[in-house]
Formats: C-alpha cells, structure tokens, sequence
C-alpha cells in the first residue's frame, strides 16, 4: 500500500492538484470480486467506489488518539485537493471499520510570507484527522470522499506501536543544542537559507526554565522530502505570534552539512525520518508530536493551552 515514502516522492515529482470537481473523471470504478461485502467493513466501504490511493505522510504513529496526516491521489498520480473526507480504520478489510473520523485541510502558507530560498516541496496543503487507534500493530485505513453524487475511496495503512520516538505524555530529553546569535553563528549551525533566528537558546536550557517550548528537528537544505523548510517557516511564523511566551528552537539535522553525519540529539531522540516539530509543555511533558507537514495554526492551537 502507499506510504509516507510515497507520498512525499509524489509531492516532490509534481504530482500537481486536482479539484473535487475533476475527481470522478480522472479515476476509474473499483467493483469489488465475489459476493456481497460485509456490512461497515472496508471492503463495503470501496464497493462501486471510484478508487484513490491514500498516501500517509507519518512512519508510524502512537497507540490511542493520534493526528493522521495524509494525502490523497488519483490514478495518474495528481494529488487531491480540499474537500473533507472522513477516516475509517480497520485491522482487517471485512471486520466492522472504526470511524468516521472528520478531517481538516491544512495549507502550508508560511514559505510565501518569509525570505526562504532552502528547498520547497511543491506539496502545500494535507489532510489530518485525530484518530483513535486503540492497539498495536498494522491498521488498514480507508478515506472516504464524496464527489458530485458519487463516492471516492482511498485505502492505505498505518503503523501503530505502543513505544515511538517522542511519544505524547513521555519527557522530553535535556539536551544540549547549539546556539548561535548572530547572523554568522547561525549559518555554521543552520541549513536554512537564510539562517533561521530559532537558535537562540540550548534546548537542555529552554526545558529547565519552565516555559513551554517548540522544537523541530529539520534540515532545510539536505531534506530529503524538501519539506523541512516549510515546517520551519511555519514555525517561525508562529515564534513571530507567541515567541515572548514560549521558546522556539530550530535543531538541525546535519549542521555540517553531511547527510552522513547526523546530530547527535537527532539520534538521541530516535528519530530516523525528517523533520519533527514537539509542543512541550512547562514541565517538560511533550503535548503534542508532528512528523512531515505541520502549519503555524496547528503549533498554535497546540501551544495556547500551554500558555496559561
């Protein structure tokens, strides 16, 4: 099935964006073999359905309720834009499906309001849905998207583990970052082109004073998605509203600029895909954990509740 590799080798193909109203007739009917299907599985679900692919742009994601962002697309690889599908999952594909999930639509905006000249996927808008996912293991997760009278269905999958990298309710690890001031500092330590100013402050140090604080892991310049740039902006735009009431700091993967040579806080949190951005709380309790796309209002929304 599609997955987080594919919807970002998608993105960065120029898959371009379709309109819901162009949807129905770029794709073709998907009749499911045999009898009847089981009622509120997912097989019934893609019955006489015209077929998309879901594209999840996560690598794995934490047991109970966890935001699921992805992408739609069509059969001549043309992303899918708005609308508001709903999220059904499963662990098998005649069982009863868990849902539906609402979904938002998100826009990456933040690029167009800062100097960035790093790399830019031409990805700029997702879906995310808050979904529960009551256990462990390999879910089957299903789309669905209604169309000019008619129905589209994207399937797709999602890993779900009981332990994950920087999982939300767990302690943030004190650990020391660079910290640059000036122009010049920050562009040793930086890959953003311009440097970003979120460098200002070590993230063992912004953890131990008891502001609520936002990190990113990402690299601008080396991203393999080219999607670190957008979260950082997107963060910056948000630093921009509420940076006097919380800590923003921008960690960079590769500060020497060697995809062979990661930072070492990088590794020390688990990670192995790019970028992250957590919202942590006062106590140092992570809130909030975005793997790929994130916009400004939802490190927003995220924060405020911390703020108080």
């Amino acid at each position: 099935m599609p997955s987080r590799r594919d919807f970002l080798r998608l993105a960065g193909a120029g898959g371009g964006a379709l309109g819901l109203g162009a949807l129905l007739a770029a794709c073709g009917k998907d009749d499911e073999p045999g009898g009847a299907a089981p009622a509120g599985s997912l097989q019934a679900l893609r019955a006489n359905a015209t077929q998309l692919s879901l594209l999840g742009a996560q690598s794995q994601l934490q047991v109970g309720t966890a935001l699921y962002t992805f992408g739609l697309s069509t059969a001549d690889n043309r992303l899918v834009t708005g609308g508001a599908p709903q999220i059904w999952v499963a662990k098998n594909d005649t069982g009863r499906a868990a849902g539906p999930f609402p979904t938002r639509w998100f826009e990456l905006e933040a690029y167009e309001q800062t100097k960035d000249s790093s790399p830019r996927s031409p990805l700029t808008g997702f879906y995310g849905a808050q979904v529960e996912f009551p256990e462990a293991g390999d879910w089957m997760v299903a789309a669905t998207l209604d169309v000019d009278g008619g129905r589209a269905v994207g399937q797709g999958a999602a890993s779900v583990a009981a332990k994950v990298p920087a999982a939300v309710g767990s302690k943030a690890k004190r650990l020391a970052t660079p910290v640059a001031t000036s122009a010049a500092g920050r562009k040793k330590i930086c890959t953003r082109e311009p440097a970003c100013p979120l460098h200002a402050i070590s993230l063992d140090d912004a953890l131990a004073a008891g502001r609520p604080t936002v990190v990113t892991f990402a690299t601008p310049l080396l991203c393999s998605s080219q999607m670190c740039g957008p979260v950082v902006d997107e963060q910056m735009v948000a630093a921009d509203k509420l940076g006097a009431k919380a800590s923003f700091i921008h960690v960079e993967i590769y500060p020497g600029r060697s995809t062979a040579k990661p930072a070492r806080t990088f590794l020390q949190y688990g990670f192995t895909t790019e970028p992250w951005l957590l919202v942590v709380d006062r106590d140092g309790v992570i809130q909030a954990r975005y793997e790929g796309p994130v916009t400004a209002d939802q490190v927003e929304d995220a924060l405020r509740p911390l703020l108080a």
